[in-house]
């Protein structure tokens, strides 16, 4: 191991980062603690997850190859972890939570070498050693009196992204929302097996916008658009068109906007099926329609983002969310590149 990497990361335990995939409980049991002793096959730093791969060689001599999870790449580079945090051959003990399906699957925790060492999950082990670009953000005039909106934002901790959602073991607390093919598509969906993000989609603009990831809005006269640093997700807003080209389908559809004060108003249709939360899953048909209002505060610091989503086929009555605040940031976002 690098010596400056031992040396940090011998220093202190850091808080574990939270959970961006919102996932953790339908793949892992918190209170099922394991301890793995083995040797490292390969660390892929990835996303939406990293995974460490182990060989383990149990008390028959059967060896057998583990895998734990870890946050995805881009929190953890940004915190200072490179593809060599851990290298083949090395042996380490990982105290984890274990996978609800799997034998051989643990969530990462905390990883002691033989040394001594101690790396936690999510841990900052170089502080300010990301690669990104600092992003100058220039808030560029808009005429007219509209807000301004150009530059890159993230979500404010604490404010908004719903807490996460229930439990695997929880009621489904949309149950009021949806009709009765709304229902038999929640009872036909497994929020595991068929959660959108294991293939690499960006499942909803709810969800896009929820994570709270960098993101950067641009304006001229005639768009805006959006990039997101959650699975390198892009959307255009039109200024310029009032109607939605007919036969349209999109995971995040087909959006024109328009202003109002200091608020963007986006309508969105032209939506594939799918679902707006993976977990415990909410079903949409392609008949799905959002309205997000993206609200500049009085001294232009903080936006608020929020929805209305009507689905006639899928859902009884309007689905109110305030989806996150989010603040300016200095760092770009950069590529997600998923790996599935």
């Amino acid at each position: 191991m690098n010596r400056m990497l031992s040396v940090l990361a011998a220093l202190f335990l850091a808080p574990l980062l939270a959970d961006a995939h919102h996932s953790f409980d339908y793949h892992f049991d918190r209170s099922q603690s394991i301890t793995v002793e083995g040797v490292v096959k390969e660390f892929r730093l990835i996303n939406p997850h990293s995974h460490l791969l182990l060989y383990v060689t149990d008390d028959a001599g059967v060896t057998e190859e583990w895998n734990c999870e870890l946050p995805g790449a881009n929190g953890l580079r940004r915190s200072g972890w490179t593809d060599e945090v851990f290298l083949p051959g090395q042996a380490i003990t990982i105290t984890g939570s274990a996978a609800r399906r799997s034998a051989t699957e643990c969530a990462y925790q905390v990883g002691v070498f033989t040394d001594g060492t101690q790396i936690a999950r999510g841990q900052t082990l170089i502080a300010g050693s990301a690669d990104d670009e600092t992003f100058v953000s220039v808030v560029r005039e808009v005429s007219g009196g509209l807000p301004r909106l150009g530059r890159v934002w993230s979500g404010v901790p604490g404010m908004g992204g719903g807490g996460g959602p229930p439990g695997p073991d929880e009621a489904n607390p949309y149950d009021y929302l949806l009709s009765d093919a709304g229902h038999a598509a929640f009872e036909a969906y497994d929020a595991v097996l068929d959660d959108p993000a294991l293939q690499c989609s960006p499942v909803s603009i709810s969800r896009v916008w929820r994570t709270g990831s960098p993101t950067l809005i641009q304006q001229t006269a005639d768009v805006v658009t959006i990039q997101h640093e959650w699975m390198d997700a892009k959307r255009t807003v039109f200024l310029n068109q009032t109607e939605h080209p007919a036969n349209f389908s999109a995971v995040l559809g087909h959006s024109i906007g328009w202003y109002e004060g200091p608020t963007l108003v986006i309508d969105t249709e032209g939506y594939a099926p799918g679902v707006l939360h993976q977990h415990p899953g909410l079903p949409h048909s392609d008949q799905l329609h959002t309205v997000e209002r993206i609200t500049l505060n009085e001294t232009g610091d903080l936006i608020d983002v929020s929805m209305v989503a009507e689905d006639p086929l899928y859902f009884i009555e309007p689905l109110k969310e305030n989806l996150r605040v989010y603040q300016p940031s200095t760092i770009a976002p950069r590529p997600y590149n998923c790996t599935h």
